[in-house]
């Protein structure tokens, strides 16, 4: 029975899309919908020894920021009946985003792809491919007007 999505999140126009998608199926019957939004982890070192904020703090900073977007990103759209839950974690993205689909019981995952190709892609990878391979769950990709 499909009752629960998950739609990973970097609020984007394109990811906007996956989640009208997610809530065009709102409308046919009810769905939980799980927004998440993985802030990466980065190893934060100085060089010169400069006193740099403790990762905790950085993480605080990241999840203040990543609620104020959830506001601006979900602002004008039509939510109907569908019950948002929203999450902020941290880590490897198409990980985190297997992880949390297992943890919540999501029974697909609805996923943007930007349509990175050539060098861009062997640059910054593919989220959505990555979590199209690992993840349990069905996986839908959906593509918006580029």
């Amino acid at each position: 029975m499909l009752d629960r999505v998950l739609v990973p999140v970097d609020f984007s126009p394109m990811s906007k899309h996956a989640l009208r998608a997610a809530l065009v199926m709102a409308r046919k019957s009810p769905l939980e919908i799980h927004l998440l939004h993985v802030i990466p982890e980065y190893e934060v070192h100085s060089a010169f020894h400069i006193s740099l904020p403790e990762r905790g703090e950085i993480e605080s900073q990241a999840g203040r920021w990543a609620e104020r977007a959830f506001e601006t990103y979900l602002r004008g759209e039509s939510l109907g009946d569908a019950l948002l839950v929203k999450a902020v974690r941290y880590g490897n993205p198409a990980r985190v985003v297997c992880q949390y689909a297992d943890e919540v019981g999501a029974a697909v995952i609805l996923i943007a792809s930007h349509g990175r190709s050539g060098f861009e892609r062997a640059v910054f990878g593919s989220v959505a491919e990555k979590v199209l391979r690992t993840c349990r769950q069905p996986v839908m990709v959906v593509k918006g007007d580029v």
